[in-house]
């Protein structure tokens, strides 16, 4: 299984945005694959602090995603990273793909002295509690009721 950083490979960026739309195209941000590619691509366009890994078994398909994205909600100036858009191939879900681009997007994070990250989810607090996360609170966005989440990573 390789994981890699989309800046690094960008011919995955529409494999990728079609995994995204494929999953959620039932949201605003995800309808438009087009819109999907720049967003990556713009993400993704040099190195920097904001990232998208990929995960590919063959090094031809695209099976699963992760971001780190600085204000991913940016109603809060102190939540600046934000791991978002985890998603992996259904075919492939139960593996453990997610959990290690996870455990690679906060390696990384950490190597870029970032000090916490967030993330929101409707259903998977059990999972990252789990994980170390912590429940900060409960909003509505994109027509769902969600928890923000918030890991340090210094102490």
């Amino acid at each position: 299984m390789l994981i890699a950083e989309l800046n690094q490979h960008p011919r995955y960026a529409e494999q990728t945005a079609q995994l995204l739309h494929t999953e959620w195209s039932h949201f605003p941000a995800w309808s438009h694959p087009p819109a999907i590619v720049a967003r990556l691509k713009q993400r993704n366009q040099n190195p920097s602090a904001e990232f998208t890994l990929i995960a590919t078994p063959d090094g031809e398909t695209v099976i699963a995603t992760c971001s780190i994205i600085r204000y991913e909600l940016d109603d809060i100036a102190a939540r600046e990273y934000w791991i978002g858009e985890v998603v992996t191939d259904k075919r492939f879900r139960g593996q453990g793909v997610a959990k290690a681009l996870i455990q690679q997007a906060i390696a990384t994070a950490i190597k870029q002295q970032i000090s916490e990250l967030w993330l929101y989810t409707p259903d998977q607090q059990g999972y990252y509690q789990r994980s170390g996360w912590q429940a900060v609170e409960q909003r509505h966005i994109a027509g769902e009721e969600v928890t923000v989440m918030k890991l340090r990573l210094a102490q």
